[in-house]
């Protein structure tokens, strides 16, 4: 029956399954949970006699469209079902950049992006560990720039926003920052009156999304973060994705004892980005 597994879309109680499946925490649940329902097209399923046995969320930002999730039961891979699914979330997508977060142990999944021209650009970290100690965040906060911070504002920054998030990601994403604000708690940092960067910390522990102007402040705005993090949610431990090319930020945390848990894979049909200013937030909505 699986090769003739029904495509549809999802129903709520569909999602919360692969959601308690799927996610390793209580964020990562409710993001999936919110990704699945906010999402233009929301997500697809396929059932085999009932059965869930897959399931896709696609997220679309200003010009891109990004898979935040593509999942068959094992017993159910290898028959086209993923494609199927696929196929069905992009539907109306258009002409946009297709980019993804994959599991290097994915050979589906990197299968398909490869066979539609999506190349793998960067290798992604996730880093995590207990928070430094605050001598050390001071450390890392000090530098040699200094900095003002104010609280992030999706309508008054709009502009800046959208100019970090596009050269770094390759593309504008207001909606995402209205989630950011209401969830998590963002800062904007100004050097010299100018923007020169953001950063957003959560009540998991979770640092990022994170941009820099220059990838010289980066260090910088991490301790700050880490700091933040600890003071506004009273955290002891932290995660965060980093992508390879983002050496400042990699070397930081480990010097400061913090340790790379897994390695993903970005794969993306855009330009050439520069992740090396960047710290994603999470592998659902990178």
């Amino acid at each position: 029956m699986a090769a003739q597994a029904l495509i549809a879309a999802a129903s709520a109680e569909d999602v919360a399954y692969f959601a308690g499946r799927r996610c390793r925490d209580e964020h990562g649940r409710k993001l999936y949970l919110d990704l699945a329902h906010v999402a233009p097209h929301g997500a697809f399923v396929a059932k085999d006699e009932g059965t869930p046995v897959g399931i896709v969320v696609p997220h679309a930002l200003d010009d891109e469209w990004y898979l935040s999730e593509i999942f068959v039961e094992p017993s159910f891979q290898n028959q086209g079902i993923g494609s199927r699914l696929i196929a069905e979330a992009a539907n109306d997508a258009g002409e946009v950049t297709r980019s993804g977060l994959l599991q290097p142990t994915d050979m589906g999944g990197i299968a398909f992006f490869l066979r539609r021209g999506v190349a793998l650009h960067k290798p992604v970290a996730e880093i995590a560990g207990t928070i430094p100690h605050e001598n050390e965040l001071a450390r890392m906060a000090s530098g040699h720039y200094r900095f003002r911070t104010e609280p992030l504002d999706p309508a008054a920054h709009r502009g800046a926003l959208a100019q970090f998030d596009r050269e770094v990601r390759g593309t504008a994403r207001p909606l995402d920052h209205l989630y950011f604000c209401e969830h998590g708690s963002g800062f904007i940092f100004a050097r010299d009156e100018e923007v020169a960067g953001y950063a957003y910390v959560w009540p998991s522990g979770r640092v990022g999304p994170m941009v820099a102007a220059s990838s010289a402040y980066a260090v910088q705005f991490l301790g700050f973060a880490l700091a933040a993090l600890r003071q506004t949610f009273g955290a002891s431990w932290c995660t965060m994705l980093v992508p390879g090319s983002n050496v400042r930020v990699v070397r930081a945390a480990m010097r400061a004892g913090l340790r790379i848990e897994t390695v993903k894979l970005f794969a993306s049909d855009g330009g050439m980005l520069d992740l090396s200013r960047y710290v994603a937030f999470h592998q659902l909505l990178f």
